[in-house]
């Protein structure tokens, strides 16, 4: 009897595993969308609401709004904090449903100001990565990789779904419809139907660690700073920060690209971005666990600027400019993911369970900081170069990574993170 007890626990702990990921599936779906969508319309905001400005000039005060809005990204370490305290299922709910309600609040907005303000609000949500935690920490050590490339396929769908929209929608408010749908009934879905992580409750559970269940913000920061690596981890800080300067690839190559191509080749472009993306995932889901983490960051490390560099060149190319632009944001979407998704996964690797959602709120912390200087100084440089010099000045920055990589982290692959201290 016990025999076949413990082989139903296993069966229905396999069944909820699956339907978890499934579930996370969607939960990436709506993050990769909510994250994109407005990015494909970046030409026709910034030509509404700065409609006597040139064109370089209208880009570069969008960016400094954007800018703004991005502090709104700080308090992701807030969640991840919260994580912590009060468990991953409730920020999962809260993030996703927020993904939903700041989507609607987007559709309000008539002039930069609102914008501004409701882009705040959505970026509050979105970027805080609690599924990644989720997996991490459901999944085998040895597949902990797999696993959340899998759902980072299965989330491409939400870039794919962005060019379809962008084609029959005509107002680029439309295009916040699909997360707002989405994002709302999602959220009672994983209330009513998740479970909390086992290695949370297995703190929560654990009666030697109420009292470190109370722990303040500084005590947790306390734990990962001094932990034996300490070190690795505020290098992975430092790699964030130039991962955040690069997102103005993310955020405003659309103007970049619509200057020089139809709409319908921008919507080309990025369909290529997302299937490089797909292909990019996979690449890292079958790799990363047998040949380790460090090798994919080199490889995308040096890919990244190269592909900057072909994209620049080849939208200014008398022949050919759409397969060669085509050919570098691709490239370039694949390797700004890759090593995006690479250097989360290795920090949850290396942080301490029992702070695990505040380093990677740190984490993503830094990387907003990232963002916002990124645009800032960037709007400084459109204004008298152009978009194309921002780019390639930051990306040649992805070759510092390759040399931190290099000499002061560690490989992670396989590590137990239970017994991280």
């Amino acid at each position: 009897m016990n025999g076949k007890e413990n082989q139903s626990k296993t069966n229905k702990s396999i069944s909820y595993f699956r339907y978890m990921i499934f579930i996370l599936i969607f939960v990436e779906i709506l993050d990769t969308y909510t994250t994109n969508n407005l990015n494909v319309v970046v030409s026709e905001i910034s030509s509404e609401f700065f409609p006597d400005l040139s064109e370089n000039a209208a880009i570069s005060f969008y960016q400094i709004f954007v800018a703004i809005a991005t502090v709104g990204m700080y308090f992701v370490f807030l969640n991840q904090y919260l994580a912590d305290k009060v468990g991953r299922k409730f920020l999962l709910v809260f993030t996703v449903f927020g993904m939903g309600i700041g989507s609607f609040f987007i559709t309000f907005s008539t002039n930069i100001i609102l914008y501004t303000v409701f882009l705040f609000l959505l970026y509050f949500f979105f970027n805080s990565d609690i599924w990644v935690i989720y997996i991490n920490e459901e999944s085998p050590h040895d597949k902990r990789a797999f696993y959340t490339n899998f759902v980072l396929i299965g989330g491409v769908v939400g870039a794919l779904l962005i060019p379809v929209f962008h084609d029959i929608i005509i107002n680029w408010r439309g295009m916040t419809y699909f997360a707002i749908i989405l994002g709302i009934p999602l959220s009672l879905i994983i209330f009513f139907t998740f479970q909390e992580t086992s290695k949370y409750l297995e703190i929560k559970n654990d009666n030697s660690l109420v009292k470190e269940k109370r722990r303040m913000l500084k005590e947790n920061l306390g734990i990962i700073f001094k932990s034996t690596r300490r070190k690795e981890f505020i290098v992975i800080l430092v790699i964030s920060l130039i991962i955040g300067l690069n997102n103005l690839f993310i955020l405003v190559g659309e103007d970049f690209l619509s200057g020089s191509f139809t709409k319908d080749d921008v919507d080309s472009i990025v369909w290529v971005m997302g299937i490089a993306s797909i292909i990019g995932y996979f690449i890292t889901a079958i790799s990363a666990d047998k040949i380790g983490r460090k090798p994919l960051c080199y490889i995308y490390s040096i890919i990244f600027p190269i592909s900057i560099i072909v994209t620049v060149l080849g939208i200014n190319s008398s022949e050919g400019a759409l397969t060669l632009v085509s050919i570098g944001a691709g490239l370039a979407n694949l390797s700004y993911w890759g090593l995006r998704i690479l250097i989360s996964i290795m920090a949850l690797e290396i942080i301490p369970t029992r702070s695990r959602g505040t380093g990677a709120g740190l984490k993503a912390l830094i990387g907003s900081a990232g963002i916002t200087v990124g645009l800032i100084l960037s709007s400084i440089i459109t204004l008298n170069q152009g978009l194309a010099v921002s780019f390639i000045i930051f990306s040649l920055l992805y070759l510092v990574v390759f040399f931190l990589v290099l000499l002061f982290l560690k490989e992670t692959k396989g590590v137990n993170l239970s017994e991280i201290e």
